[in-house]
């Protein structure tokens, strides 16, 4: 596989195909996990999520995390936030790797088993890249409605120096070395995200780089 800067690529990675060996599976979920903890996840999640307990004054607050594999990121928003977590993902065996003080729910983003509003937050973090861009924009239609103050996305940038770390880098199992590829191919760049915003009918956006190969999308509900 060569990498094109210019284009996103569309095609469905390995863990969401649901066919990889259960042990593989693991193993890929926690390269997941280790890539929130030291390479952006987490830090860019907390970054956005101070900001908007500022706006809003929340003490407490509520966050839907779609997408949320084996819940590494509730699991970090519980034990650093007084806030109730749903982390939601349409595979269960990646639900029973969860560890930690959230509630998990196996579902479909694309049919979310929730009323209009039922959350402070909603997050999307490493998700939006896996779809094409019409998907793209009606999750994130969807997702906005799901949240009383801010949809918070969190995603990959595209960038060849992200696609060459994950390629060269001796740090992922086969299964995260290819879905990563792939990953990064399908990403963004922050024009692409903020596109897509906008035909979402999203309001209040704003769209940021973070380092090192991170985008943040964030839409205020007022």
């Amino acid at each position: 596989m060569r990498f094109d800067p210019g284009a996103r690529l569309h095609q469905p990675e390995q863990l969401d195909l649901g066919t990889v060996p259960e042990e593989e599976v693991r193993e890929s979920l926690g390269d997941l996990r280790r890539v929130n903890r030291w390479l952006g996840g987490r830090r860019v999640l907390a970054q956005l999520l101070d900001e908007q307990i500022r706006r809003t004054g929340l003490r407490t607050f509520t966050l839907l995390d779609v997408g949320t594999g084996s819940g590494d990121l509730p699991e970090f928003v519980a034990q650093r936030y007084a806030a109730r977590v749903v982390g939601l993902d349409r595979q269960l065996l990646h639900l029973r790797e969860g560890r930690g003080e959230w509630t998990p729910v196996c579902g479909d983003m694309r049919e979310l088993p929730f009323a209009a509003r039922s959350f402070d937050f909603v997050s999307a973090s490493l998700v939006l890249h896996h779809f094409d861009d019409d998907e793209s924009v009606d999750l994130l239609a969807k997702l906005a409605a799901l949240a009383r103050h801010a949809l918070l996305v969190n995603d990959l940038r595209r960038n060849a120096w992200a696609w060459r770390f994950v390629r060269y880098a001796p740090l992922f199992s086969p299964v995260s070395r290819a879905d990563g590829e792939v990953s990064v191919q399908q990403a963004f760049t922050a024009a692409e995200l903020e596109a897509l915003a906008k035909r979402a009918g999203l309001s209040h956006v704003r769209v940021r780089r973070h380092v090192p190969f991170r985008l943040s999308l964030v839409s205020e509900i007022l």
